[in-house]
């Protein structure tokens, strides 16, 4: 995922938590790319379990979801994440244990490294990666 791609996820994050709830039409305004481009990235967001999507706007998933946890201060988290990252190499084996920034770390692994292991105490990590 290109950086420009993942900064602009971050903001709509960043935009949803803040307010709860917003437009798609009031995302693309306020990122000013078009309101297809904003309703892939709220597909992807939702995919990931961080966003409920409707007709016309977005919303912050349950705050009790460790789904929606992973929103909160995402920009943050990844960068922890991307940290512990850079100090795993393709065929290691790491103990990934439960909470948001565990999971944002299990996913960039998943996506970046190759024939890596992962062994983790949470189903909701192993279900997400």
């Amino acid at each position: 995922m290109s950086v420009k791609k993942e900064k602009r996820l971050s903001e709509i994050l960043a935009l949803i938590t803040e307010k709860n709830r917003i437009e798609v039409t009031d995302l693309s305004d306020l990122l000013s790319v078009s309101q297809v481009t904003i309703r892939k990235d709220l597909d992807e967001l939702e995919s990931r379990g961080f966003i409920i999507r409707s007709h016309g706007y977005a919303m912050i998933n349950d705050s009790d979801n460790i789904s929606a946890r992973l929103a909160v201060h995402y920009d943050e988290k990844r960068l922890v994440a991307e940290k512990a990252a850079a100090l795993v190499n393709d065929g290691d084996t790491v103990m990934i244990e439960n909470g948001s920034c565990c999971a944002i770390l299990a996913d960039i692994l998943s996506r970046q490294r190759r024939n890596l292991t992962i062994v983790t105490n949470s189903a909701f990590i192993a279900e997400y990666i």
